[in-house]
């Protein structure tokens, strides 16, 4: 009733243009922010009016009337800019009314703006919630507008508890595509999915339409790795690599009973090796230089990297790492520049076969010399290769579908 007729006011609260008369005895005595500011030197202290520029004159209102009455009428339109004012003026039992509304009011459309605010303002009871609410209606959250305000963190966290590997590829894409600048995290983010999981159907017409799936050469990148039991006909899945790489299936040999090796692709120089008897990826030495789309062969337990990219050049060079030493060095180069070809070992030797010029070459390493051999009739541009029954079989490619035979005793291709 003082405040309502003026009655015995000595200080005046300005909120932008509005002005409210008040009383120091009530503030200091509902909020210690006033009290500190009226008992110590403040300069506040000896004024008539104090000005709080960074609260509106709606909020203002409706915090003179809570320090008064201890009423508030809380909405989702000003629980934020309570939330700001109860932080600045000290007033935790708001803070916890606010709290406490926002607790009671989460849904799908605000979701994420709750849990950026709870984390602004360290309400950890809210974020709790508003995390678990975002993860049981994550299909509904990601439809809404407020979507581009999502944290990537908050995104992992949904992805390692949502068991669906095809509805996070979809959550990535609807993340990706909510605010400008996020498509260099994508690499980083797919780590978090396993297509392996997701059908076929899904990755040929969802996954490899995504544009981001595709580096400027058309290679996924992918941590995911497997061994293919020939006894049974079943593929394990094995510790995922350290380093996420690009073409994979053109890089990865498996040494028998010993580890398996993941050579370097986009324009890496790293090595990594898996121990196949504890299942443990272990850095070896890098290779001299970066490269990429390399080919790899294993000849009396030795690892070979033959060609590839440096760059935008295509290289000739060999380079052999020794398992025993782990040590590199570098060996003859091809006799001819080899692009989307393949590398297979055979009788002590490697043999590199197909590709766009068609090659066909073999390397010795016990005397370090290259021969030149006959050409296959077709292009195998990526064509796999491999030895069956004595001979070198290469398998079609990206543009062609015919299978020839190479024969190392007479120096022959059939089909």
């Amino acid at each position: 009733q003082m405040k309502e007729a003026d009655e015995f006011v000595d200080i005046t609260l300005v909120f932008g243009m509005q002005r409210i008369a008040c009383h120091k005895v009530i503030l200091a005595g509902m909020c210690d922010y006033f009290r500190r500011m009226f008992l110590t030197n403040m300069l506040e202290r000896g004024s008539q009016e104090v000005v709080l520029k960074d609260i509106s004159a709606s909020t203002g209102v409706l915090l003179v009337e809570y320090l008064y009455s201890g009423n508030i009428d809380i909405t989702q339109q000003n629980a934020q800019d309570l939330l700001a004012a109860s932080e600045m003026l000290l007033l935790g039992a708001l803070k916890k009314k606010v709290e406490d509304f926002l607790l009671s009011h989460t849904d799908s459309v605000n979701c994420i703006s709750i849990i950026n605010l709870a984390r602004l303002y360290d309400l950890k009871i809210l974020l709790a919630d508003a995390r678990s609410y975002l993860q049981e209606h994550v299909k509904e959250v990601i439809e809404t507008e407020e979507m581009h305000l999502l944290q990537e963190g908050d995104l992992i966290e949904v992805l390692e508890a949502n068991v669906s590997q095809e509805e996070n590829f979809l959550f990535i894409q609807k993340w990706m595509k909510s605010a400008e600048g996020r498509t260099d995290r994508f690499e980083d983010l797919m780590q978090h999915v396993s297509l392996s999981q997701c059908s076929k159907d899904f990755v040929c017409n969802t996954v490899m339409a995504e544009k981001l799936m595709h580096n400027t050469r058309g290679n996924i990148c992918q941590r995911e790795c497997y061994s293919y039991a020939a006894q049974n006909g079943q593929w394990n899945t094995l510790p995922p690599m350290p380093t996420a790489r690009r073409n994979i299936h053109r890089f990865i040999t498996i040494i028998i009973s010993t580890s398996s090796v993941a050579g370097n692709c986009s324009e890496l120089n790293s090595v990594e090796a898996l121990d196949m008897r504890n299942l443990q990826w272990n850095h070896l030495p890098p290779l001299p230089r970066e490269v990429c789309l390399a080919y790899l062969a294993i000849v009396s337990d030795n690892l070979f990297v033959l060609g590839g990219y440096c760059g935008l050049n295509r290289v000739a060079d060999v380079h052999e790492f020794d398992l025993t030493q782990q040590t590199w060095r570098q060996r003859s180069p091809m006799p001819e520049i080899c692009v989307a070809g393949a590398a297979v070992s055979f009788n002590d030797h490697v043999y590199v076969v197909g590709g766009r010029e068609r090659s066909c070459m073999r390397f010795n390493p016990r005397n370090n010399t290259w021969t030149s051999l006959r050409r296959p009739r077709f292009i195998h541009t990526y064509g796999p290769s491999l030895v069956l029954n004595g001979n070198i079989v290469v398998f079609g490619g990206s543009n062609d579908d015919s299978i020839e035979e190479y024969s190392p005793l007479t120096d022959s291709w059939s089909t």
